[in-house]
C-alpha cells in the first residue's frame, strides 16, 4: 500500500515534495523498485548516497554495517535527505579514519607503541614470576624457567632505559 501511495506521489510530481523531503517512515526500503524510483528523482551524488544508505546503513539490509546512523541528537534520519546527509557524513568519517590508519606514523608515535609493548611484556614476566613464587615459594628462583624470566626482564629493562629519553624527552 505504501508503495502505491509513494509511486502515485512520485508520478504526480508537481504536487509532491522533493525527493529529499520524503519521510522514510512511509517507504519500504527493502523494495528495490521503490528505492530505484526515489533514487532517479535525486541528483546523481544524492542518488548514490541514498543507495549507499539503503545498502549499508539501513538496519534491514543484508549488508548493514552494524552501526545505526544517528544525528547529533541521537535520532535516526526522518527523511530521505536526512538519510543522505548522515550517510555522506558517516562515509567521510570512515574514509578519513581509513586514511589516517594507513598514513605513516611519526617516529615518536612508533617509539611510544614500542614502549607500551615492552611494558606489557614486562608485566607478563612479573606475573609469571609471581605465579611461580605462589606455586613454589622460595624455591621458585631455583626453577629452570626462572633464569630465562630474569634474563628477559633485564633485556626489557635495558630497552626501556634506552628508550626513556626518546619517549619522554619531548615532554620534559
Amino acid at each position: 500500500m505504501a508503495r502505491v501511495i509513494l509511486l502515485s506521489v512520485v508520478l504526480l510530481g508537481g504536487c509532491s515534495p522533493g525527493a529529499r523531503d520524503i519521510p522514510l517512515s512511509g517507504i519500504n526500503l527493502t523494495d528495490m523498485q521503490t528505492v530505484r524510483t526515489i533514487r532517479e528523482q535525486l541528483a546523481p551524488q544524492d542518488g548514490i548516497a541514498f543507495a549507499n544508505y539503503v545498502i549499508r546503513h539501513h538496519a534491514k539490509s543484508a549488508s548493514y554495517c552494524g552501526k545505526p546512523l544517528l544525528d547529533a541528537d541521537g535520532k535516526a534520519p526522518a527523511t530521505v535527505g536526512d538519510a543522505i546527509d548522515l550517510a555522506v557524513r558517516r562515509d567521510a568519517m570512515e574514509q578519513a579514519a581509513l586514511l589516517a590508519s594507513q598514513a605513516p606514523k611519526h617516529p615518536l608515535q612508533l617509539a611510544r607503541e614500542e614502549w607500551d609493548m615492552l611494558q606489557r611484556d614486562r608485566d607478563i614476566v612479573i606475573d609469571t614470576q609471581t605465579r611461580l613464587r605462589s606455586e613454589f615459594g622460595d624455591g621458585a628462583s631455583r626453577r629452570p624457567e626462572w633464569a630465562s624470566l630474569v634474563t628477559r626482564s633485564a633485556e626489557i629493562d635495558r630497552k626501556l632505559v634506552a628508550m626513556k629519553p626518546t619517549v619522554f624527552g619531548a615532554e620534559r
